[in-house]
């Protein structure tokens, strides 16, 4: 609220009244805020420090991001890049001299030449449909052939549509066959008769498969004449309820007090008349059955069929009450065994995928006696070779991330801005500045370099008398701070001879102290023999799980890039150094912002008194001057 009176204007500012007026001719305002600015540097000074914690916080989190996106890769042996798991190192090309066998290797297959005869498959347990599952197309009413002369209906065969019409003097069954075969071609369709009510089928042999009705695109329908209904098919749909299937089925079925109940596999199936057959079926495939239901309608069968091959009770169907089963899986086949011939050893198996030391087989038909496949498995190189360069190149890539961050000059000149210098720079050269600023925060970090010097290190050792400069990875000069090089051909030759050599050398795990996570809770003695049982894969990863590591080790702390900056969705996110240096900074910066608050609201005070006293001094004066001039 703001009143004024003379040359005096009252404020209130939080609850206090100022009076900032001109009577004494000061600009208050103008006064104060210099005496501020004059005042603010040791916030500033402090707010300058929290920026530098807060970027350096960041700085420190970008790289164990980018370790721990490393490690992640490199040192988890669910991934395909792991180089502390041998299978990275145990790969082969594999072929196979014959299509009805094809293979495949695992971490534990060796190279080397199988031979593989295939004299059974394995087969699923199955139940079908004996002979059609749907029935023909039939007369609902005896046909009227005078009434059906001269008009049409249309046949659908196989997707292409035919027009049939029936001569005018049409009298009997024959002309009705004459007239489709007309239409469609001899021996396709056939009519026939039975008490009046007319049936159309596909002949046997034909070729035909699927027939549909529908009324002529013009003239009149003789479907209605001679008792047959417009989208009768010698297909069943399986959106048909199972009511409608009831009717439309080769073989009938009844109803139990209009359900369909029966049990697969010990699961209880119950469906009502209303249920579609696709209704039907998605439930038995979504169940617990281990079955699969499907309805073919090329062959226009359903079939159930267990999802496990192999011989065996793989398929135990009942049905309670209704017959729904029997009429439409008349015939049940059994499952069978996979037989089959390993470099002369015979085999029994319920699939037709079979693993055999390391070597995946995957049985595609039978062999005839000279049809003996060979499956060879050879080293393969490349794929070896590409997975050390690939980590060779990650490692180089995160140590120069690293050294750069290290080896950058922090330049005082370009301490983080105040609120009052950003105000009078614009955006870019505020962007400008700021990357200058944060050029150089973590310059020559012990922690970091301590990690790198570590790293080397281990890299550097040897594993059972092998290290890398022997298969070919070399370190370049000094300046180049532990980057690796490889000499292609080198390491090429080396996986080539001595494959099991390089895959320790890498992979080998301690056999005391085996694990990954037991590194956390080891102390000095025993990471010492770990140490010397492990390869170069586990040594480096046991460096950066000092560092990086959300697991607390035996003294209760997490890894020590951890315990400085912390990382999200972690418990170190707040509970880290920098993030306590952080507090202790912004309580720093909250009592200096009360110490100038207060120092504001006394200068304030003052003036007001002043203006006051000075106010009423003019007010005096004025009565005493018109006094004196009365008089």
């Amino acid at each position: 609220m703001a009143s004024s009176s003379g040359s005096v204007t009252a404020t209130t500012v939080n609850g206090t009244s100022r009076i900032t007026g001109l009577s004494s001719g000061i600009d208050v305002d103008s006064i104060v805020e210099q005496l501020m600015a004059a005042n603010k540097s040791k916030l500033n000074r402090l707010k300058q420090k929290e920026q530098l914690a807060t970027w350096r916080q960041e700085s420190y989190r970008e790289i164990i991001s980018n370790i721990q996106q490393f490690q992640s890769k490199y040192f988890d042996l669910t991934s395909s890049s792991s180089i502390i798991s041998k299978k990275t190192f145990q790969a082969f090309a594999v072929t196979s001299s014959s299509a009805a066998v094809t293979a495949s290797s695992t971490g534990s297959a060796a190279a080397g030449t199988h031979s593989v005869s295939v004299s059974q498959l394995a087969t699923a347990a199955s139940m079908t449909t004996s002979g059609r599952f749907s029935g023909d197309i039939t007369g609902t009413s005896a046909a009227d052939y005078t009434a059906a002369a001269g008009k049409s209906f249309a046949i659908t065969l196989d997707g292409t549509k035919y027009t049939v019409t029936l001569d005018s003097d049409s009298t009997d069954i024959a002309d009705v066959q004459a007239a489709v075969d007309a239409a469609v071609g001899t021996g396709k369709v056939t009519v026939t008769e039975d008490g009046g009510y007319l049936t159309m089928a596909a002949v046997e042999g034909s070729g035909v498969q699927k027939l549909t009705l529908s009324a002529p695109a013009t003239g009149a329908s003789a479907l209605g004449s001679l008792g047959l209904t417009a989208g009768q098919s010698n297909r069943i749909s399986t959106a048909l309820t199972l009511a409608e299937l009831a009717e439309s089925m080769a073989t009938a079925f009844t109803f139990d007090d209009d359900q369909v109940e029966f049990s697969i596999n010990g699961v209880s199936f119950s469906f009502d008349k209303d249920t579609t057959l696709s209704s039907m079926i998605s439930t038995i495939n979504q169940s617990d059955a281990g079955v699969t239901m499907a309805y073919n309608e090329l062959t226009d069968q359903l079939t159930l069929t267990a999802n496990s091959t192999g011989a065996g009770n793989m398929l135990n169907v009942s049905e309670n009450g209704s017959t729904f089963l029997a009429a439409a899986l008349g015939t049940t086949t059994a499952g069978t065994d996979a037989r089959l011939t390993i470099d002369g050893v015979s085999l029994t198996r319920s699939s037709n995928t079979v693993t055999v030391e390391g070597v995946t087989y995957t049985l595609n038909q039978v062999t005839s006696g000279s049809d003996t496949a060979t499956v060879t498995l050879t080293q393969d190189v490349d794929a070896i070779y590409n997975n050390i360069s690939s980590f060779v190149t990650a490692y180089n890539e995160l140590i120069a991330t690293i050294n750069t961050a290290l080896s950058e000059k922090y330049d005082s000149d370009y301490p983080p801005l105040t609120e009052d210098q950003e105000a009078e720079m614009s955006e870019s050269e505020i962007e400008k500045w700021n990357t200058k600023a944060k050029t150089g925060l973590l310059a020559s970090d012990s922690t970091l370099k301590s990690m790198l010097t570590s790293i080397r290190s281990a890299l550097m050792s040897s594993v059972a008398d092998l290290n890398l400069s022997r298969i070919g990875i070399t370190t370049g000069t000094y300046d180049e701070q532990g980057k690796l090089y490889i000499n292609e051909d080198t390491l090429k030759e080396a996986i080539q001879s001595e494959p099991e050599a390089i895959a320790n050398l890498f992979a080998q795990s301690s056999t005391t102290h085996s694990g990954t996570s037991t590194v956390r809770s080891l102390n000095a003695g025993q990471r010492s023999v770990r140490y010397s049982e492990e390869g170069l894969g586990y040594r480096i990863y046991d460096i950066l799980s000092d560092y990086v590591s959300t697991l607390r080790d035996s003294s209760g702390n997490k890894g020590k890039l951890l315990e400085k900056a912390g990382i999200e969705n972690d418990t170190t996110e707040s509970d880290n150094s920098l993030s306590d240096q952080l507090t202790e900074l912004k309580k720093r910066i909250e009592k200096e912002e009360d110490r100038l608050e207060a120092l504001s609201e006394r200068l304030y005070s003052q003036y007001t008194s002043l203006e006051t006293y000075i106010s009423t001094m003019n007010s005096q004066l004025s009565a005493l001057a018109s006094y004196v001039s009365d008089s």
